[in-house]
């Protein structure tokens, strides 16, 4: 706390509200001027807080004759900090504000299991499901990635069988040999260990044939890449 004398010879302004105070030729204890400062301020506090008013940052000291002193916002949900001595903020607990993230996030994910029950199928964590639009694959690689999602990739039999339940049409899965040829990889560049390609598949026929669809029958078989089939994403819980 400072103990100097401060005697002020003009008015003395409340930064946020402008009150106009007439203090001429008072002598004024740095105390003093702390505590009209509160008495100005109905939380008692000019840190930022959830009532929504304005308060100097975190860490800077208050001052009347530091009018550059950084002011921000306050933060809707946290409580108004307390000012400490020598004129600076606490810290703002933000407990609140996480939680409400956290609540939102839930709700989100039960949104998102909401819309995809008519159109999907569920497989352990993941859902494949039908967009209902027909295009080539690098456009439903770019369909899947704007719902955060991926093109359809069955690692297993079940899966694979739940993908064909849901296309119920010829449908794009996310295998490629366009970087190594015959040898094809999912998106990430990792090779499966289950396949179920069809009798005499993959073959590329006339050298172009570099994507792959998972048949009505529930075999694979390689296309070409530029071709339109049906779109189906995978989504993981």
């Amino acid at each position: 706390m400072k103990s100097a004398i401060f005697s002020l010879s003009s008015s003395l302004f409340k930064r946020e509200e402008h009150v106009l105070l007439p203090v001429d030729s008072v002598p004024v204890t740095w105390s003093q001027l702390l505590s009209l400062r509160n008495e100005l301020h109905p939380q008692g506090s000019l840190c930022p807080g959830g009532d929504g008013n304005g308060g100097w940052a975190r860490g800077s000291p208050w001052s009347p004759f530091s009018p550059t002193a950084p002011f921000v916002p306050g933060v809707p949900g946290d409580p108004a900090g307390p000012i400490l001595p020598g004129g600076r903020c606490k810290e703002y607990d933000t407990r609140k504000i996480d939680a409400e993230i956290a609540a939102l996030q839930a709700e989100l994910r039960g949104i998102k299991r909401w819309v995809l029950f008519s159109t999907s199928e569920e497989v352990g964590k993941k859902y494949f499901v039908n967009t209902g639009r027909k295009m080539s694959f690098n456009g439903v690689k770019a369909l899947c990635s704007q719902f955060q999602a991926s093109v359809a990739t069955p690692r297993n039999a079940e899966e694979n069988a739940a993908m064909q339940k849901v296309a119920k049409e010829i449908a794009y899965m996310g295998l490629t040999d366009e970087r190594t040829e015959n040898q094809f990889l999912d998106l990430k560049g990792n090779r499966l260990q289950y396949n179920n390609w069809n009798d005499g598949e993959p073959n590329n026929t006339g050298d172009e044939e570099d994507c792959v669809v998972l048949l009505l029958n529930s075999k694979w078989n390689d296309v070409r890449c530029l071709d339109s089939f049906l779109a189906v994403c995978e989504f993981s819980d």
